[in-house]
C-alpha cells in the first residue's frame, strides 16, 4: 500500500478576540477549512481545502502545516481520530486514508464509490463513512468498512451504534429520516417546507435533538424525531452548518460569513455572534472548551458565550438604614422581560445587593440595541419595574432605582431617606402573591409570636428576627394597599 509523507511548518500563533472566542493564527495559505477532530485537549487536526491539512499538539498554540498531495488540487472534506495516533480522512479523489501515527503518514485504505463526505464515530470501534449514496460502517475500529445503506444524504449524525439521523433532498426541502439499525434501513420522519433544507443534526441523546440548515432554520424533537418543532426560521440565505450542544440549554450552530448563533435554553430563543471566518464547523471538547473552524480559528475556554451585564443600584425598604445610608446585603432575581405584551422573559439572573444596593447581574441571552424591562424580585419585596424598557450597549447597562421615584414603572418605590434623597422597593411582599395585604401580615405576625429566626420571608428587616419591626412595615404597606405594577 502507498503510503504518503508529510511536510510540516510551523507557526506560532497569535489571538484576536472576538468576544469570549480567541482566533487562533494558522500558518498560510489561508484556504477554508472543513473538519476538525481533537483527540485530546492538546491535539488536534483540521483539514479542508485544496489538501490542507493542519495540526497542533499544544491546544492550538501553534499550527503545523501539513503537506498531504502536494502535486494534486484535491479537497481533504471530513477527518476523525479514535485517538491521538488512529485518523481516517476523506476527499474529493474517492478515497479513504488512513493514519496510526498521529498524521506522519497516511495510508490509502479503501477507494469509495464518490467523494467522501463525512467521516463520524460514537466510539472507538464504530464509525461510518458516507460517499453519496453509499454509506460504510465499521465495527472493528476503522480495519474494515462494509456498505450498509445505498440511500443516503451528505448529512447524517448518529448517537449510538443503532440510532441516527440522516437528511435527503428529493426535492424543494429536506426529509429528515432516522434508523434504529446503525443505518442499514431508514424511516422518513419529517418533509420540510421549501427552501428549508436540512444541513446538520445534533443529538446530546437519543431523545433530545436539533436539526439546522438552510435560511437559519433550526428545528428541536424532545422524542427522538417523533415530533419536531420549529424554534428558527428567518427566510434569509444563511445557511446552518454545524451546531453542537454541551448539555440540553446550552449549544451553538454557526454557517457562513461568520454567522454563529448560541443559546442557553434549549434553543428556544437564539442569539447571534459574528466570528468573520467564511464557512463553519463547531465543536466542543468539553463544557468550556470549544473550537470554530472556517477560513480562521477560533477557540474559546469559556464556553464561548457572550456575556452582558447589567450594574443594577437598587435598596430593599426594610433592609436599608437611613442613619448609616447602608443596608444589609441580600440576594434579589432580575429578570429582562420583553419590551411588548405579554412581557416575556428574556433572561434572568441571580446577584447579592451590597450595602450601598449594588449588584452586577450577568445575561447570555440578552442583546445589545435590544429594549428590555427590568424586574427586580426579592424574597420579601414586591416586585418592581423599570420605568421604561432599557438596552445594552456594547455589552454593559446601568440603571438607578435609589435616586427617583419616576425610574420605577408606576413610580412604585418608598421614599426612605431626605438626605441623602434614597428610594427602595416595597418590603413585605412575604408570600410573593403580588401585594402586600393581610394574608402577609397575618403571616408575619404568627412567626412574630413564634419568636421565628433565621434567614425567613417574614423576616424584612433582615436581622434574622421576625418581631414588632418587621410586623410594622408589612402593616403599613398592607394600608397603603401596595402592590405590583406592572405595563
Amino acid at each position: 500500500m502507498k503510503k504518503i509523507f508529510i511536510v510540516l511548518i510551523v507557526l506560532v500563533s497569535h489571538s484576536i478576540s472576538f468576544g469570549q472566542w480567541i482566533e487562533q493564527s494558522t500558518p498560510s495559505p489561508i484556504f477554508n477549512l472543513f473538519s476538525f477532530s481533537f483527540p485530546s485537549l492538546n491535539t488536534g487536526f483540521a483539514v479542508g481545502y485544496g489538501n490542507r491539512m493542519i495540526k497542533t499538539t499544544d491546544s492550538g498554540n501553534n499550527w503545523f502545516n501539513i503537506s498531504i498531495f502536494p502535486n494534486t488540487a484535491e479537497n481533504l472534506n471530513s477527518i476523525w481520530f479514535i485517538n491521538e495516533n488512529s485518523g481516517w480522512m476523506c476527499s474529493t479523489n474517492d478515497t479513504l486514508y488512513q493514519t496510526t501515527n498521529s498524521a506522519l503518514t497516511w495510508t490509502r485504505q479503501m477507494k469509495l464509490q464518490s467523494d467522501g463526505q463525512k467521516i463520524f464515530f460514537v466510539d472507538s470501534n464504530t464509525g461510518w463513512i458516507v460517499a453519496q449514496p453509499r454509506l460504510y460502517k465499521t465495527t472493528d475500529a476503522g480495519s474494515n468498512w462494509t456498505v450498509v445503506s445505498t440511500q443516503m444524504g451528505n448529512y447524517f449524525t448518529f448517537v449510538s451504534a443503532n440510532t441516527g439521523w440522516m437528511a435527503t433532498y428529493p426535492g424543494g426541502g429536506s426529509i429528515i429520516h432516522k434508523t434504529t439499525d446503525g443505518g442499514s434501513t431508514w424511516t422518513a420522519q419529517l418533509s420540510t417546507s421549501s427552501f428549508r433544507n436540512i444541513y446538520c443534526f445534533e443529538f446530546i441523546n437519543e431523545s433530545t435533538g436539533w436539526a439546522a440548515g438552510y435560511r437559519e432554520y433550526i428545528l428541536k424533537t424532545t422524542n427522538g424525531g417523533l415530533n419536531w418543532v420549529s424554534q428558527r426560521d428567518m427566510g434569509n440565505s444563511v445557511g446552518l452548518v454545524s451546531m453542537d450542544f454541551i448539555n440540553e440549554n446550552t449549544g451553538w450552530a454557526v454557517g457562513g460569513s461568520g454567522y454563529s448563533l448560541y443559546t442557553v435554553n434549549g434553543g428556544t430563543t437564539w442569539n447571534q455572534i459574528n466570528l468573520n471566518s467564511n464557512g463553519g464547523n463547531v465543536k466542543f471538547l468539553n463544557s468550556n472548551t470549544g473550537w470554530v473552524i472556517g477560513n480562521k480559528v477560533f477557540k474559546t475556554t469559556t464556553t464561548g458565550l457572550v456575556c452582558r451585564s447589567l450594574q443594577l443600584n437598587a435598596l430593599i425598604e426594610g433592609f436599608y438604614d437611613n442613619v448609616s445610608n447602608s443596608m444589609i446585603n441580600d440576594t434579589a432575581t432580575v429578570y429582562l422581560k420583553n419590551s411588548f405584551s405579554p412581557y416575556n422573559n428574556v433572561d434572568s439572573s441571580k446577584a447579592v445587593l451590597n450595602s450601598n444596593g449594588s449588584g452586577t447581574f450577568n445575561y447570555f441571552n440578552a442583546t445589545n440595541g435590544v429594549g428590555y424591562f427590568i424586574v427586580i424580585k426579592h424574597r420579601n419585596s414586591v416586585e418592581t419595574w423599570s420605568s421604561a424598557a432599557q438596552s445594552f450597549v456594547s455589552n454593559s447597562l446601568n440603571y438607578n432605582m435609589t435616586t427617583s421615584q419616576s425610574q420605577a414603572f408606576g413610580n412604585n418605590l418608598r421614599l426612605v431617606n431626605n438626605t441623602p434623597v434614597r428610594y427602595a422597593v416595597y418590603s413585605g411582599d412575604t408570600n410573593q402573591d403580588g401585594a402586600i395585604d393581610a394574608s402577609d401580615l397575618s403571616n408575619t405576625d404568627n412567626d412574630a409570636v413564634n419568636s421565628l429566626t433565621g434567614y425567613v420571608n417574614t423576616d424584612v428587616t433582615g436581622d434574622n428576627f421576625v418581631d414588632a419591626q418587621d410586623i410594622s412595615i408589612v402593616d403599613n404597606n398592607a394600608i397603603g394597599a401596595v402592590s405590583v405594577v406592572r405595563p
